[in-house]
């Protein structure tokens, strides 16, 4: 008679199915990486190790929070967002991971904190062209929920992974150049912009708060992200939320409660913009520096005829503005967004 072993998953018990020649299985009920060995290990020390490495004593030196069964170490502030405070994080154990982390501070605002979780949620998942790499350029999701232990236990927090040379805000941009940047690299960061929101416009999302602090630039480099995803609704609903500080940026039917359409987010891109230019977001006024050409397409859809609102397509301007940008600036040219140290 031929003996037959049994396996289960140290971690879960599950039943496990390696292939003959496997030395290595992923358990697909927890996702426990397990390795097949000659040594017997009971599961009973597994579980004691595994509970050891997993745990914040892994990490010394910094406050330490649990978040979806998974403790992350604070290493300091961020940025104050309108509803959550942001912070930037390492997963509490060794090997570790870099990741920011999100908490709620008015938990009247769970409804908006959870929306930005389903919208990014959905868009990693959507079925759309391009969606493997533009859903890189958006909030990538690792854990939400309450917080079961820590300082801000008793809260609600999102954790989302940690892009390199992504410091700076447009609005960091705008406070470093208050007379505006150059006109040639604002194509490049609105060409990107539009870029993204030809995927979440696939994906039947209207991301609803394209503002200068959701607009990341990457340093050295022309590579821009967008984030702030708790305004998002699906195309034809109604914008869920407005940010005060920026009642400018918004087309005035998205503010008297019209359904969203993917122009809302272009005219607010648009705006972004102007206000990386130096101009008055108020009025749609440029400063003269702007080449027309340039300052004809941002007012086009910045500011849209109220006869026929907000009905431009992300890729077809993106297009559109590549032809501005070698008919007045000519061939393609390296030119990022310089920050003061």
């Amino acid at each position: 008679m031929t003996a037959v072993r049994a396996l289960t998953c140290p971690q879960c018990n599950g039943s496990l199915s390696p292939s003959k020649f496997a030395r290595m299985i992923v358990c697909p009920y927890c996702g426990t990486t397990v390795q097949l060995a000659d040594e017997a290990v009971s599961a009973a020390v597994y579980r004691e190790a595994f509970t050891a490495w997993n745990s914040p004593a892994a990490v010394s030196g910094a406050p330490t929070v649990r978040i979806g069964g998974g403790w992350w170490a604070l290493e300091g502030f961020i940025a104050r967002g309108e509803i959550a405070d942001v912070y930037a994080a390492r997963r509490a154990r060794w090997p570790t991971e870099r990741a920011v982390v999100k908490f709620l501070r008015d938990k009247r605002d769970a409804d908006l904190f959870d929306r930005e979780w389903q919208a990014v949620a959905l868009l990693r998942d959507a079925e759309v062209p391009g969606a493997e790499t533009f859903s890189a350029l958006i909030p990538q999701p690792i854990a939400h929920g309450d917080v079961a232990e820590g300082p801000h236990a008793g809260g609600r927090a999102s954790v989302f992974r940690w892009t390199v040379g992504f410091r700076h805000t447009l609005e960091d941009v705008r406070q470093a150049y208050p007379k505006g940047i150059e006109p040639r690299p604002s194509i490049w960061i609105w060409r990107r912009i539009l870029e993204i929101l030809s995927f979440v416009h696939a994906a039947r999302l209207v991301h609803g708060a394209v503002l200068p602090p959701q607009i990341l630039i990457q340093e050295n480099d022309h590579g821009v992200r967008l984030v702030g995803f708790s305004c998002a609704a699906r195309i034809g609903k109604k914008l869920p939320a407005a940010d005060t500080r920026f009642e400018a940026f918004y087309p005035a039917p998205a503010l008297e409660g019209s359904p969203v359409v993917p122009g809302l987010d272009l005219a607010m891109s648009a705006r972004c913009i102007a206000a990386a230019l130096g101009g008055d977001v108020a009025s749609g006024v440029l400063p003269d520096s702007v080449p027309p050409p340039l300052a004809a397409v941002v007012r086009r859809v910045g500011w849209p005829d109220p006869k026929d609102p907000l009905h431009e397509d992300a890729l077809v301007i993106r297009e559109e503005l590549g032809e501005v940008s070698r008919k007045v600036f000519g061939a393609p040219k390296f030119c990022p967004i310089a920050m003061p140290k």
